[in-house]
């Protein structure tokens, strides 16, 4: 199996050479989401490229993307879970152990380069909780420091307003993300209560930066890396794969290519951005589905906690929505799909798909992805499956 990596710095500059695809027709290039390591992302892609390539009916090379993500120290998915139940949906019944904020800022390190002192600061701060509003506002502006990507998609931007509210209203309000029981919830005391909401506010602004930086080096760095790519090769198939936020770099690599460039296809899993994206008129990526001739597929699944209640919840808090507003005016693909798109039961490896080229398909993973690996994410992260293998090379066009 042909595998090269391509890395990106956060603002989209290419850290490897251009890729080298040897003779093969059809190039499989995937990106990672919220992460801890390179090594991490690596092993994704031996599991599900390994997964795919004896399904393929064809010779494939396979490149994977390497970005400064990051991932909240306590977020990191298990290894295996139990199947989340409609009983445990709405309360998984795990609890976070928080890691001490030291721990969790020094984590965060390495997908802030340059902006580690400032890191420093917020990680003691959350540690001492000193009873000082001059220290929560502080506090605030440290977080909101480290959003330097702009964003691209007004319909993703539903944490920017933590940014520059008064730190009382978005700590006050991001507290109520805090989970119940640890050293880190909310409590009686207002100070408790304000750092609790200082600590997910970090968490909340940190995955915002890199929903952003997603995007930026989806446009700046891949589509025009696949361009040349594709120039050098006529007759070459480039097959777009992301996980998370890693589906957003994806999707966005299309607006790096030029009219009449296109992708072979476009697989997002568990995708944490907007499923109003694609829509005609409203989402950043209305028209760009042209730069794909094949199928766009977009799997979801409500046990997936990350997008089916943080991701919208987060938003709400900021923006002030109440609970029905968010689920729909921040509801991400991987919870329900390409809005007004037809659904279609994500598929055992070896049954056919009647995908359709440039048309929009969503797979109900609820069925495949849905074991409860985290406090948080619940199920995001459950996506090494046969399944999701076989779907994108259904996608490809190569089953």
């Amino acid at each position: 199996m042909r595998y090269e990596d391509i890395r990106f710095d956060q603002d989209g500059t290419l850290l490897t050479g251009d890729l080298q695809t040897g003779h093969a027709e059809n190039l499989f290039v995937f990106s990672h989401g919220w992460n801890s390591s390179e090594d991490s992302a690596r092993r994704l892609y031996s599991s599900l490229f390994g997964r795919m390539a004896p399904m393929l009916s064809g010779e494939a090379a396979f490149a994977g993307v390497l970005w400064p993500s990051l991932l909240f120290p306590e977020d990191e998915p298990a290894a295996d879970g139990p199947v989340i139940g409609t009983a445990t949906q709405s309360a998984p019944g795990i609890l976070v152990s928080a890691a001490a904020g030291g721990t969790v800022t020094t984590a965060l390190a390495s997908a802030f380069p340059g902006q580690e002192d400032d890191l420093a600061e917020i990680g003691a701060l959350l540690d001492s909780r000193p009873q000082d509003p001059d220290k929560l506002q502080r506090c605030h502006r440290l977080i909101s420091g480290l959003v330097t990507s702009p964003p691209s998609a007004e319909e993703d931007a539903g944490e920017a307003a933590a940014l520059d509210r008064p730190y009382q209203e978005v700590f006050g309000a991001m507290a109520a993300l805090a989970p119940a029981g640890g050293s880190h919830a909310q409590g009686v005391d207002l100070f408790q209560t304000m750092w609790a909401g200082a600590r997910e506010t970090l968490r909340a602004l940190s995955y915002y930066e890199m929903k952003n930086r997603a995007g930026v080096i989806g446009r700046r760095g891949l589509g025009p890396l696949l361009d040349r790519l594709i120039r050098r090769n006529p007759g070459l198939r480039v097959h777009l794969m992301g996980h998370s936020f890693g589906a957003r770099l994806a999707a966005y690599a299309l607006t790096g290519l030029p009219p009449g460039v296109q992708a072979g296809s476009l697989m997002l899993i568990q995708a944490a951005f907007s499923h109003f994206a694609f829509v005609a008129g409203r989402g950043a990526l209305s028209g760009y589905g042209s730069r794909v001739a094949g199928p766009l597929v977009s799997t979801f699944s409500t046990a997936d906690r990350a997008l089916s209640w943080w991701y919208p919840m987060a938003s709400r808090l900021a923006r002030q929505d109440t609970s029905s507003e968010a689920a729909h005016r921040w509801g991400a693909l991987g919870h329900d799909g390409f809005d007004g798109a037809a659904s279609t039961p994500l598929a055992a490896a070896g049954r056919p798909y009647a995908f359709r080229p440039g048309g929009f398909h969503n797979l109900d993973a609820n069925a495949v992805i849905n074991r409860r690996l985290s406090f948080l994410a619940g199920a995001h992260s459950d996506i090494e499956r046969d399944e999701v293998a076989w779907a994108a090379v259904a996608a490809a066009g190569l089953s």
